[in-house]
């Protein structure tokens, strides 16, 4: 090893020894974020109302700045502040991190989350302000929102946050088999609202479109011309036995749906079949559903169930009869 050599390998090892201090670490911040999400489920079992909301603001704003982190700690410091980015790039300077209030959280991930919108990043900026005000001020704003009116923004930018980072609601909220009653009523809640707020949001933004101010006539023709569309399997994040069309419940365009097949058995019409063939079902359940039009995308049956995309698909073949091999005539 050249002079030249040895000297960058003690720098990358004198890099690769910093440590990012956990107010800004990704993995605290994520830690601390499904800390605040149940507190927030149980404020709501509760009946907390304010609690609730206040809570999921949190949880939400840490989400948002594990995610952020995730790419690089500098994304969630002050960046006016020197000693705060020499402290996200694991340079000790003894003095307190400043990090970036929630509201510059979400307009940045506007560029690191997939359909995070504007209408998206809108929903959690008011969630952070009513926080704000419920806090810092004599305002009862968080008791003045009912849930319907904050609870679909919070979970759907839940959801997308997380899918950004390979992780769903359940993931995030904890919720598997051997978890309480409550949690997993919560994590199912929490799916339908995010489906639901997601259709919306989509279905505004296609009507806002070039293609969405179409004229009546004019729109039809183009929905209807979507239909044949070639299914591209490559906008699914999963590998399906089966894929299929759908109408999309946004746009009324077409729309892509994949699942795996549920179920085979022998058609009780057997009319179509010839000599040696039969007429083969095969249902497949959707889980993931995505919309080349509009751009929706829904993974897990609940998602698929709450947007009212049919669950099932049933596929029909006319195949060769399989005959089993004789034994024991020789």
């Amino acid at each position: 090893m050249t002079m030249a050599n040895m000297d960058l390998f003690k720098v990358g090892k004198a890099q690769r020894g910093r440590t990012v201090p956990t107010a800004i670490a990704h993995r605290a911040l994520l830690d601390k974020s499904k800390l605040f999400a149940k507190r927030s489920i149980d404020a709501k079992e509760a009946d907390l109302e304010s609690e609730c909301q206040l809570w999921a603001a949190g949880a939400l704003e840490l989400l948002a700045k594990s995610q952020l982190a995730s790419i690089h700690p500098c994304l969630v410091v002050e960046p006016h502040n020197p000693n705060s980015m020499l402290e996200a790039c694991g340079v000790s300077t003894t003095t307190k991190v400043r990090t970036i209030d929630a509201s510059v959280a979400y307009v940045r991930l506007i560029h690191t989350v997939d359909n995070f919108t504007t209408p998206v990043m809108e929903g959690c900026r008011q969630l952070a302000n009513r926080r704000n005000a419920e806090l810092h001020s004599g305002d009862a704003a968080c008791a003045a929102m009912p849930y319907d009116g904050w609870e679909g923004e919070f979970w759907n930018a839940a959801d997308l946050i997380l899918q950004s980072m390979g992780m769903d609601l359940q993931e995030w909220l904890g919720a598997d088999a051997k978890s309480p009653k409550a949690l997993l009523k919560a994590h199912r809640h929490a799916e339908v609202r995010a489906a639901k707020q997601r259709v919306k949001h989509h279905a505004s933004q296609f009507k806002e479109s070039e293609n969405g101010k179409l004229g009546r006539d004019k729109l039809k023709v183009f929905l209807a011309a979507t239909h044949n569309l070639p299914i591209n399997t490559d906008l699914f994040r999963y590998v399906y036995s089966e894929y299929w069309k759908d109408e999309c419940p946004a746009c009324k365009g077409c729309g892509f749906v994949a699942g795996d097949l549920s179920w085979e058995d022998k058609a009780e019409d057997q009319d179509d079949a010839d000599y040696g063939d039969e007429v083969i079902e095969r249902g497949y359940t959707a889980t993931e559903f995505h919309c080349p039009t509009c751009g929706l995308a829904l993974i897990g049956g609940v998602a698929i169930h709450a947007a009212d995309i049919n669950e099932e698909h049933i596929k029909v073949s006319i195949e060769e009869i399989s005959y089993e091999p004789e034994y024991g005539n020789d």
